[in-house]
């Protein structure tokens, strides 16, 4: 058995299509709110299911922010999800620091 090379890379597991679209529009989400951010949280995209799932649930957030938007008697709905929402950028931003690549 071989030991990895520093600095090498696991080999990509094939995306299927959905996980594909799913993945371009959190990285759209994530290029609007942290652009400085893109090209580790790109990385980080394409190689961890974990980074995907914070994706994934700071996506639901703001689906139900945007509808609740547009009824105003959620009003508190609206604040609790954007709480909420608030939180999960702040996982996210911990993800990135502790495992994106190192520079």
């Amino acid at each position: 058995m071989q030991m990895p090379r520093s600095g090498h890379k696991p080999p990509r597991m094939p995306i299927d299509p959905d996980d594909a679209l799913r993945i371009r529009r959190y990285a759209l989400l994530l290029v609007a709110r942290f652009p400085h951010l893109q090209s580790v949280s790109l990385q980080l995209l394409e190689r961890d299911e974990t980074f995907r799932e914070l994706c994934e649930e700071y996506a639901a957030c703001t689906e139900v922010i945007e509808r609740l938007t547009d009824a105003p008697s959620d009003d508190a709905m609206r604040r609790e999800f954007s709480a909420l929402r608030l939180r999960v950028e702040g996982e996210l931003l911990r993800y990135i620091s502790d495992h994106g690549p190192t520079r």
